[in-house]
């Protein structure tokens, strides 16, 4: 989804919307030619509006990054009036509907003033202005008086790309921090590749052009080659050079593997604080009714205690578990079940506390827990199931062993059921957890030199509405800032391939 219609293009399609109107009509009415006369009229106005607009803003620099410092120079103006200089801000988001279908990246655009100012008594204007953060491509820098725009130039905003550490032993985990990557189809993704083998894509739709990925170090002693390029079709776009659009920055870093040992003990990352953008449900409670959990997420088997309070006294209330079951691939769809977990009876104060083990269920966003008196809803609570890793066996082992994993906490919406594998940060296919209501079961062959090697699961997009940009079916390596779901964490695993 790109930005919103401005001015022009709305009377374009006014006018085009009255003049084919016309024509299905046979003999055009005389409401109909006025109809489009006025359109016309509009029309004309708002393109001799855009023809006044003067070139008379000059950059000392017509290319930089964020933060950079521009010079500029204005004349043409009226003299000794007030004026100022105009940056047309663009904003991002990730679209979802029901809080399981993903739609695609929108995004809008709102003027911001930049720098105010008075023109001298010959009608010029100078300073310097600092590019803003935010979202790179572009734009185009206007001045302004009173009455409004009065003159326009252009400038573009190139990403930057930094990577920390250089150096480490395999496992090391590598943070490359991104700045002014742009929302327009052609620059909103970027592809990283890791000694040539794809690994994931990159994005920051909803955090303005600023981002981290994060990979893990792998392969033998030596540097390794790390790669970004554009690719809006889901894979590095590798001849650019030879595309419309020549000017991009081509990111490369070396990484150097080094002797040593790190962290390789099999994990699970803890949530992610900004990633995600799931609104739930407001929850329903009968007067006086306060139903609390002692935690809001668990993992499959953890011992959780539930309390409420406000209810009828001596009163038989079921505890009711709401899941999920199905899938999207079968025909047969999907839908809500529930589940009584017990039925428990409140004390004389119309209070009551239970303990229970989380269900062996889905992960991603949260499940409902319901308490009901009879047929009606007293009290609601929500609690989510986070991802665990149950079993890996084994461990370590010559070339050709096979390595079986099972997981459980996988979700089942479009943005969350499914993780992302790679080996060695070269992907290798992806994983569902709709239909085995949340246990990801799965096996690959250990292969390369010996010593550590990285396995490693990503969240990413399985389904995507609006498909501009492709970003399904692959590791997204920005999933802890800029994923537009239930923020699941990645899985870091690793398997020690030993001698014969």
């Amino acid at each position: 989804m790109e930005r919103k219609p401005g001015k022009w293009g709305m009377l374009a399609a006014a006018s085009l919307l009255a003049v084919a109107l016309a024509a299905c009509s046979g003999q055009p009415s005389a409401d109909s030619e006025a109809k489009a006369d006025e359109a016309t009229e509009q029309q004309s106005a708002a393109k001799n509006e855009e023809t006044a607009m003067m070139n008379n803003i000059e950059l000392s620099a017509m290319i930089g990054v964020v933060r950079d410092r521009v010079e500029f120079k204005v004349d043409e103006l009226e003299p000794d009036s007030d004026v100022r200089l105009i940056w047309p801000k663009v904003t991002g988001r990730h679209v979802t509907e029901d809080n399981y279908v993903y739609v695609g990246p929108e995004f809008e655009e709102e003027d911001m003033t930049l720098l105010e100012g008075k023109s001298d008594a010959e009608g010029k204007w100078s300073g310097s202005f600092e590019v803003p953060e935010g979202f790179g491509g572009d734009y185009t820098v206007y001045v302004a008086d009173k009455d409004g725009k009065i003159g326009q130039t252009a400038f573009t905003v190139h990403p930057t790309f930094t990577m920390e550490p250089e150096s480490g032993p395999a496992g090391t985990e590598i943070t490359i921090k991104m700045e002014g990557l742009g929302w327009s189809t052609y620059a909103r993704n970027w592809q990283l590749t890791y000694d040539n083998a794809y690994t994931g894509f990159v994005s920051a739709i909803a955090t303005e052009g600023t981002a981290e990925a994060k990979i893990r170090a792998s392969g033998p002693v030596g540097q390794h080659a790390i790669r970004l390029r554009t690719g809006y079709l889901g894979s590095p776009y590798i001849n650019w050079k030879q595309s419309p659009y020549t000017d991009k920055p081509e990111p490369d870093f070396l990484f150097e593997v080094t002797d040593g040992e790190t962290n390789v003990e099999n994990r699970v990352e803890d949530i992610p604080e900004i990633a995600g953008g799931v609104n739930m449900p407001e929850l329903k409670q009968a007067k006086g009714v306060d139903v609390m959990l002692d935690k809001e997420a668990g993992t499959v088997g953890e011992s959780v205690t539930l309390s409420a309070s406000g209810l009828a006294a001596d009163s038989e209330v079921e505890l009711v578990w709401n899941t999920m079951k199905g899938n999207r691939v079968s025909g047969l769809g999907f839908a809500e079940e529930e589940t009584v977990l017990d039925k428990i009876q409140a004390d004389a104060d119309g209070s009551l506390t239970y303990d229970f083990e989380v269900p062996d269920d889905l992960g991603g966003i949260p499940h409902r827990i319901d308490l009901k008196s009879g047929d009606e809803v007293v009290g609601q609570a929500y609690f989510r199931i986070l991802p665990s890793i149950v079993s890996m066996e084994p461990k370590s082992g010559p070339v050709g062993t096979k390595i079986e994993v099972t997981i459980n906490g996988g979700g089942w919406t479009e943005f969350d059921n499914a993780y992302y594998l790679t080996y060695d940060n070269a992907f290798s296919g992806y994983m569902c957890s709709f239909n085995s209501q949340g246990n990801l079961t799965f096996d690959l062959i250990a292969t390369g030199e010996p010593g550590h090697h990285m396995i490693d699961l990503y969240p990413g997009i399985y389904q995507q509405k609006d498909k501009d940009t492709d970003m399904t079916i692959v590791p997204q390596l920005t999933y802890s800032t800029d994923h537009p779901g239930s923020a699941m964490p990645a899985i870091r695993m690793a398997f020690e391939v030993t001698e014969e």
